[in-house]
């Protein structure tokens, strides 16, 4: 985002009524938390927060975030918060479709590699409460937030994995055809030792033809194709095909907390993105309800407090999920958390073909595979 001197300029020019004037005998102070997020305090004793949406953001989807949040907050009716944008001098929710600014939201958030703080049973049932009431949110707002197609992602995924397959697989024997056939051109045609020689020697290379990588990719590919198979197959069953412009990313940073450890609002709305509900839950609890951050391995103990208290509240409250037993709710959770791992896994091989600079390494590679496996093999049987 800008410097300093820029954003004095926004806050002048489009919130004069709140910041009547930017200089030395009234002073602001200015924060930086990220690179779309500044903090700014004012002599009032208000702080606000400044967000600018990424340049590819039209102007259609941030009317669309912030009209989703203006609702939501209607909706919570005081009893959770969310960023809701200020108006401008102009009445607009937003400035030049970049910036909008919403009130400071005051308490406690967790960052998402923190392993010293270990979510309880009571912060758990707080959370599932705030979070079915954002879901019924979504259920009973209006028609047009629902859909009943699914998300793309998971049609694309398995064809995804395919094909990254296809080209490597293909790759793989073609370094080993050309191997061969340099093995045949060197074999000395009298002395059969010389032969077992080269041979041994070339056969090695050949493993190192194709980079580790992409042997690493192939190696995971048969298993990481049942596994989508299968937790497909299980979620078609459900006839659970209703989806929803979900946050898709509640994670422990997204999440403020009051001092006796309350759930108080949820912030950065900005990725909604239509998916069924139980893909909120798999982020959810797949962060939440871990020992440490990251984790391959999901509590399942915790997952059943919060399930519990979830379904509790969404059998009670303005909507429901379905007629589901929490077995059933459960079963479709840690699909969903196998669905995100191989997402993941996915996504980061795309990133070493595609967008090298961006690419995250094989140990996050390997993080999403374990992920994926120990759920299926452990969680889907307890």
């Amino acid at each position: 985002m800008e410097n300093p001197e820029d954003i004095e300029e926004i806050l002048s020019v489009h919130w004069p009524h709140i910041f009547a004037s930017v200089d030395s005998s009234s002073p602001i102070t200015l924060t930086k938390l990220s690179i779309r997020n500044w903090l700014i305090s004012s002599p009032t004793g208000q702080s606000y927060i400044l967000k600018s949406t990424s340049t590819s953001s039209s102007i259609n989807s941030i009317d669309f975030e912030l009209q989703y949040l203006i609702d939501l907050n209607q909706f919570f009716a005081n009893e959770y918060r969310v960023p809701i944008p200020i108006a401008t001098i102009n009445q607009l929710n937003h400035a030049t479709g970049r910036f909008w600014l919403y009130e400071y939201i005051d308490g406690k958030v967790y960052a998402d590699n923190d392993t010293t703080h270990l979510f309880d049973e009571r912060e758990l049932i707080s959370l599932a409460k705030c979070t079915s009431k954002y879901h019924q949110f979504l259920m009973t707002h209006s028609p047009s937030l629902a859909t009943n197609k699914r998300s793309t992602t998971r049609e694309h995924l398995l064809e995804e994995l395919k094909q990254a397959a296809v080209i490597h697989y293909s790759l793989f024997f073609s370094f080993l055809i050309i191997d061969f056939c340099s093995i045949q051109e060197s074999i000395p045609q009298s002395n059969s030792n010389s032969t077992t020689t080269t041979t041994t020697t070339t056969t090695n290379d050949s493993t190192n033809g194709i980079d580790v990588v992409s042997q690493y990719f192939i190696g995971c590919y048969p298993l990481l194709c049942r596994l989508l198979r299968d937790s497909l197959s299980r979620q078609q069953k459900t006839n659970i095909i209703r989806s929803y412009p979900i946050h898709r990313n509640l994670r422990p940073s997204k999440v403020v907390w009051s001092r006796d450890n309350r759930v108080v609002a949820l912030l950065d709305f900005e990725n909604v993105n239509h998916d069924t509900l139980w893909r909120d839950l798999a982020v959810c609890l797949s962060t939440f309800c871990t020992s440490s951050s990251p984790s391959i391995i999901t509590d399942v103990d915790r997952m059943r407090i919060f399930i519990e208290e979830y379904m509790k509240q969404m059998s009670g409250g303005t909507a429901r999920v379905s007629s589901q037993t929490e077995q059933e709710v459960f079963q479709l959770i840690v699909d969903e958390i196998i669905l995100c791992a191989c997402e993941d896994f996915t996504l980061i091989y795309w990133q070493y073909i595609h967008q090298r600079d961006k690419f995250q390494g094989l140990k996050a590679m390997e993080f999403y595979y374990k992920r994926a496996l120990w759920h299926a093999e452990h969680a889907l049987k307890k």
